[in-house]
């Protein structure tokens, strides 16, 4: 079958059309058959009335009918109407003129006022016969009892259901072959919103268009919606790409002039390996920091919600086996079953890089805390972490957060640990504040509006 969700609709639907209309001439036909039986049983059941009415007993107790009946077709021979009256010993007493040549045996078991019909009676085809036994009375009270025969064949029946049948049969197939067309017309226009989202997608492709129109049914705006802001994640993922290898060629471009005309020179001194020194350290630097900047996704429209506290807690175990010497004491204050749409990675650097610097300079105490704060019109995540070591004075925290620089020259590190946080908050949408923890060491504040 066609991968096409169009044909598989018509498909799905033309079956279930087919198996209704022909379950529906079915029922038709056997109620149609089932009123023509029963039409052709009334009717034989009046012929038996009439004959029965024109019956006499003579005063010799004998049977008496009249010549012509009101039925003409009695008179006709091989007309399909027959009638037949026996005695009780199953003598034929009376038969009518279309029955000459045609003979039948009584049924001698019948009880007085009993009816039975009998469909093709033997030496008969495709005919119906009503057989009762009744008593008849003269005027001078004298009784014989006789079995009446009215038989009638079914052509003319099995004529009418063929025609109806006919008739039927090609009434549903033409109802079923317009329906079979609205229903395809009806399905293509129902899927014509996939049809647009498909020539909006290859519009985007071509770069006729940047987004997903909005102009869909409501099944599908939130799709749209959804590959919307995918395509956005993605065109910023690839700018930031883009702007990274830019920012890192325009970086190295000093470092590599310097290196340059050093390699130049015939002896190098102290002086000059010292230089080489430096720039390689600083081009090491700029790599790392580009590279783990490159590395920020930012919001992930598909991504599975992240545990923030299971995160936090893997980070902070690993820091206390390697801060283990210090034996800090640290103070956990996360909101349980606290979930964050984001980038994997990105979270173990936001939290990695904070962790690891408050651990790196408290003295006895770290703390952490995340919860959600709820306003009202919107939600958002703060995190706050803190410490008891010497902190960062205010007038450092602007260059503490740019790449390469250090608040200690002489604790070890590359100086893009605070720069990067700085850079994810900002993929993020957050807030990045500083201040002096109630510890007495640094306090970092981020503020992720939920999503």
């Amino acid at each position: 079958m066609n991968n096409s969700i169009q044909s598989r609709l018509i498909f799905s639907a033309s079956v279930v059309l087919f198996c209704f209309l022909g379950l529906a001439g079915v029922v038709l036909d056997a109620a149609y058959q089932k009123g023509a039986q029963n039409a052709l049983n009334d009717r034989l059941q009046i012929h038996l009335y009439s004959i029965l009415g024109k019956a006499e007993i003579s005063r010799t107790n004998k049977l008496v009918m009249p010549t012509n009946l009101s039925e003409p077709r009695f008179s006709q021979l091989s007309s399909g109407l027959y009638a037949y009256i026996f005695d009780l010993n199953g003598e034929m007493v009376w038969r009518s003129t279309s029955s000459i040549g045609k003979l039948i045996e009584p049924i001698k078991r019948l009880k007085l006022g009993q009816k039975a019909y009998i469909k093709n009676h033997p030496g008969r085809q495709e005919s119906v016969a009503l057989h009762y036994k009744a008593t008849l009375e003269n005027e001078h009270s004298q009784q014989k009892t006789f079995e009446f025969v009215v038989i009638e064949s079914t052509s003319s029946v099995d004529y009418q259901i063929a025609g109806f049948r006919s008739v039927l049969w090609q009434w549903l197939g033409g109802i079923g072959l317009i329906l079979i067309i609205l229903q395809f017309w009806i399905i293509r226009v129902s899927l014509r919103p996939l049809r647009h989202i498909v020539d909006d997608l290859e519009s985007i492709q071509t770069g006729d268009a940047k987004y997903l129109d909005n102009d869909y049914s409501h099944e599908l705006k939130e799709v749209a919606n959804t590959l919307n802001k995918l395509i956005d994640n993605e065109r910023t993922h690839l700018k930031r790409y883009r702007n990274t290898l830019a920012d890192l060629a325009h970086s190295l471009k000093t470092p590599l002039s310097v290196l340059t005309g050093i390699y130049e020179k015939e002896n190098l001194s102290q002086d000059d390996k010292k230089v080489i020194e430096n720039q390689t350290l600083l081009m090491r630097q700029m790599v790392d920091y580009q590279l783990q900047k490159a590395a920020a996704k930012g919001h992930q429209t598909l991504a599975k919600p992240l545990d923030v506290e299971l995160i936090v807690s893997q980070i902070i175990d690993s820091l206390n086996k390697v801060y283990a010497d210090k034996s800090l004491k640290v103070i956990k204050d996360i909101e349980p079953n606290l979930l964050f749409n984001a980038e994997k990675g990105d979270v173990f650097e936001l939290f990695g890089n904070l962790l690891d610097n408050a651990f790196k300079w408290a003295n006895t105490v770290v703390e952490v805390s995340v919860k959600k704060v709820t306003n009202d019109s919107s939600s958002s995540i703060e995190i706050t972490i803190e410490d008891d070591g010497v902190g960062i004075c205010d007038d450092e925290i602007e260059n503490v957060l740019k790449r390469g620089i250090r608040a200690d020259e002489s604790v070890h590190g590359h100086g893009i640990g605070l720069a990067v946080v700085n850079e994810l908050v900002s993929l993020y949408k957050g807030t990045l504040t500083s201040g002096q923890s109630r510890l007495g060491g640094q306090k970092w504040t981020i503020v992720f509006p939920k999503n």
